[in-house]
């Protein structure tokens, strides 16, 4: 994506002359890599977190907050998946198809709505987990791998 990008940027601004499909090719590429990447992320509870209660919370505390937290969250992918599987039968019954490739929306959408469902399932048995007291409840890496990715 990112020599597409620059063939695209140099092109554009240095030749007049774009590279064709660019953008369709880096807006499809970008989404399905971020749904696919959802599920792996959401097992392994790799998420950008904004941890302010953490602090003021116990270890009860701290283990209803994540049953909440999962719960939301597969509710919310629940409403992702379904949204997505509707705007996938849509985009089918349409025939609709990208402008320069000509490449069908449809399979696009329901892939992202396969992906929903994945991460349903995982944030779902994260629920279960949580609830059976057997949960991390947070990122399975330790603090010392993160430092060193940091570095």
């Amino acid at each position: 994506m990112v020599i597409v990008t620059c063939i695209d940027v140099i092109g554009r601004y240095f030749f007049a002359a774009p590279l064709l499909g660019a953008h369709e090719m880096i807006t499809l590429s970008m989404g399905v890599m971020i749904y696919l990447g959802m599920p792996l992320v959401t097992a392994s509870r790799e998420h950008l977190v904004v941890d302010l209660a953490s602090g003021v919370l116990g270890p009860k505390g701290r283990r209803l907050q994540q049953i909440i937290v999962n719960a939301v969250a597969a509710l919310t992918f629940i409403l992702f998946s379904y949204l997505l599987l509707f705007h996938g039968i849509g985009l089918a019954e349409d025939f609709m198809t990208t402008e320069d490739f000509e490449i069908e929306q449809a399979p696009i959408a329901f892939l992202m709505a396969a992906m929903c469902f994945l991460t349903i399932l995982v944030f779902l048995n994260h629920l279960f987990r949580d609830l059976a007291g057997a949960g991390t409840g947070h990122s399975n890496r330790t603090r010392s791998q993160t430092e060193d990715t940091q570095e």
